[in-house]
């Protein structure tokens, strides 16, 4: 995801506190649909906390970036204090992972004969290709060439 983020001009920075389901920031998303906003609040919130350390766990984060796209902030403040789509965005937390077994992101770990390397090998040599987040079949096909350079001819 760094990787990509740097082609597309954004520098990710992993460094922000997080919760595991930032359940108000979706609540809002879904609020923000009410007005045709949810893309443009999702793009503010995650340029905020992606890029400026602004956690999108946090209550300042979510008005600041409610407030940028133009919703209203009185109505924001009083849905914020109810619990108005709360349930929705926890059963579709659920079927996330019941349905779709999606438990978190993922984090892909490549080693090939010439590595043993990683938060998960006790080995020192060669490097591991690591890889946080999905990617898409480029990418992958990039990860599985990159280990074919390296791997000397008599261990094909």
């Amino acid at each position: 995801m760094y990787q990509l983020g740097k082609r597309a001009g954004v520098t990710l920075d992993y460094n922000v506190q997080t919760k595991w389901q930032p359940v108000d920031s979706q609540r809002v998303m879904l609020w923000a649909a009410t007005f045709g906003k949810q893309e443009d609040y999702m793009d503010v919130l995650a340029r905020g906390h992606f890029e400026k350390k602004k956690s999108a766990s946090h209550h300042s984060s979510i008005i600041e970036a409610a407030l940028e796209v133009g919703l209203p902030e009185a109505p924001l403040m009083a849905f914020l204090k109810s619990e108005e789509l709360k349930d929705e965005v926890w059963r579709s937390y659920g079927t996330t992972i019941r349905d779709k077994r999606i438990e978190a992101i993922p984090l892909f770990i490549f080693n090939g004969p010439t590595s043993n390397d990683g938060p998960f090998r006790s080995g020192k040599t060669g490097r591991a290709i690591i890889h946080h987040g999905s990617g898409d079949p480029e990418q992958f096909k990039q990860v599985f060439d990159d280990i074919l350079r390296k791997t000397p001819r008599q261990s094909l």
